[in-house]
C-alpha cells in the first residue's frame, strides 16, 4: 500500500521551481526551530544555500513564504479529505478513512504542520481568512460524515457540533506529542485513532474497517 506523502514530495508535486522548493523547505526548518519572528531572511537564504536577495525575487515578504507553506500543507489535507469523501462508502468506513488521513498525513510532515498551527497568527488578515476557509471545509467534511452516520443509525451521539469539534480536536492534538523518533509510525497512529474516534461517536461496529492507504495517497 502507498504511504502518505512527505513534505518534500508534496512540494515536488505542487511547485515547479526548484529554487522555490528550496526556500519553502528552508522556511519550514527555520520557522520550526526558531519561530517565525526570530527567523531572518538571511538565515532562510543560508539554509536554502541562496543569497538573501534571491528570497525577495520569489517572496515579497517573510509572511508570504509562511503563507505558502501553510497553504500547501492545509490545502493538501483538504484535498485528501475531499477525495476520500467523494469515494463514498457507509459512514463508518468513510469516517475511518477520514480520521486516518486527518491524523497520519500531518504527522508525515509534522514540522510544517506544527509551523502551520503555531504561526497562523503571524499571517496577514487576508491570508488568515484564506486559511480559515480551508479549516472550515475540513470541519464541514467531517461534520457531514458524522451527520450521515447519526441519520442512518450507525452512530450514536447527542450533539453533532460538540462531537464534531471533539473529534477534530483529537486529531489535531496528535502534533502536540508526536515525534518521528517515537514508537509508532504516522500510519500506525492513524490506525489507533480510528478506533478511538469510532468509540467516541458510538459506532455500532466496535472493530474499525481496514483502511486502504492507497486510496488516500497522492498519485
Amino acid at each position: 500500500m502507498a504511504a502518505y506523502v512527505t513534505l518534500s514530495e508534496l512540494f515536488q508535486s505542487r511547485v515547479e521551481s526548484p529554487t522555490v522548493r528550496r526556500l519553502l523547505l528552508a522556511g519550514v526548518e527555520a520557522f520550526w526551530r526558531d519561530g517565525f519572528h526570530a527567523s531572518s531572511t538571511p538565515d532562510i537564504a543560508r539554509r536554502a544555500q541562496l543569497s538573501p536577495a534571491a528570497v525577495y525575487v520569489h517572496f515579497k515578504a517573510k509572511e508570504d513564504l509562511l503563507y505558502d507553506i501553510i497553504l500547501y500543507v492545509g490545502g493538501h489535507l483538504r484535498d485528501r479529505l475531499r477525495e476520500t469523501a467523494d469515494k463514498g462508502g457507509n459512514p463508518t468506513e468513510l469516517l475511518s478513512r477520514l480520521m486516518h488521513a486527518y491524523v497520519a498525513l500531518p504527522a508525515r510532515m509534522y514540522k510544517a504542520s506544527l509551523v502551520a498551527n503555531r504561526e497562523f497568527s503571524s499571517l496577514t488578515v487576508s491570508q488568515r481568512k484564506q486559511i480559515v476557509k480551508i479549516r472550515d471545509e475540513l470541519e464541514e467534511i467531517v461534520g457531514n460524515c458524522l451527520a450521515a452516520g447519526k441519520a442512518s443509525g450507525e452512530f450514536s451521539f447527542d450533539d453533532l457540533s460538540l462531537t464534531r469539534m471533539a473529534v477534530i480536536s483529537l486529531c489535531r492534538s496528535t502534533l502536540l506529542w508526536y515525534s518521528p523518533r517515537g514508537r509508532y509510525t504516522p500510519e500506525e497512529i492513524g490506525d489507533h485513532y480510528v478506533d478511538l474516534v469510532l468509540g467516541m461517536v458510538g459506532a455500532k461496529s466496535n472493530r474499525a474497517p481496514q483502511v486502504d492507504r492507497g486510496l488516500l495517497a497522492t498519485g
